[in-house]
């Protein structure tokens, strides 16, 4: 009986691992000071990356994520110009200032790895049907396929920084995995990172 229960566990544990490989968030590290009992008030949301398709839609989803929460949370790209690689710094005060946010939460991609798939044994079928005197005749074909296609993993940082402090007080580092769209991507990963926010403290959890 010990032995099918270990084996039982071994599989429970595999299962698990499997399960986490195939995820497409893996969290890698998550960081809050020991000291910041702030939640989050009006805070601005900054994406940076060089597609402004993908900032938007990033920004837009994570803010109406805070907003159920009661956070008064803005998207940077509609009051500040493009943002790709470094905003500048100037510019940005100036409107955290003018908008009267505690807060700045700023995500940004910092590396990506690229793996090719591939996936063998697929068969296309046909036929041809011949009808003659003594009936209907046919014969069929098949020929086997691969299919090729990339999945692409990046590295996300999340970092919140406190007007009031100017240094950072939470970040969250994670993998997203992403094997069709990347705006299919930002929606599978914008819940995590908005939980991630909850189990810090930082926003209420919307009631169950």
């Amino acid at each position: 009986m010990k032995k099918y229960q270990r084996y039982g566990s071994f599989l429970c544990l595999l299962l698990l691992m499997l399960t986490a490989a195939c995820a497409p968030v893996k969290t890698l590290e998550v960081w809050k000071a020991e000291d910041y009992t702030r939640q989050l008030d009006k805070v601005l949301v900054i994406v940076l990356t060089q597609k402004d398709k993908i900032r938007n839609q990033f920004e837009n989803v994570l803010s109406d994520q805070l907003a159920k929460r009661g956070v008064d949370a803005i998207s940077s790209h509609k009051v500040l110009p493009h943002t790709s690689e470094k905003p500048d710094r100037d510019v940005v005060v100036a409107k955290v200032k003018e908008l009267g946010v505690t807060s700045v939460l700023v995500m940004r991609s910092i590396s990506k790895k690229e793996i090719t798939n591939h996936q063998y044994g697929g068969v296309m079928l046909g036929g041809v049907a011949i009808y003659s005197d003594d009936g209907w005749y046919g014969y069929s074909y098949g020929y086997s396929f691969d299919r090729k296609y990339d999945t692409d993993f990046f590295t996300i940082s999340a970092k919140l920084y406190d007007v009031d402090s100017k240094a950072p007080e939470w970040s969250y580092l994670s993998q997203v995995k992403v094997e069709g769209s990347r705006e299919g991507a930002v929606n599978l990963f914008v819940p995590v990172l908005v939980k991630q926010l909850e189990d810090s403290q930082l926003v209420e959890a919307l009631p169950k």
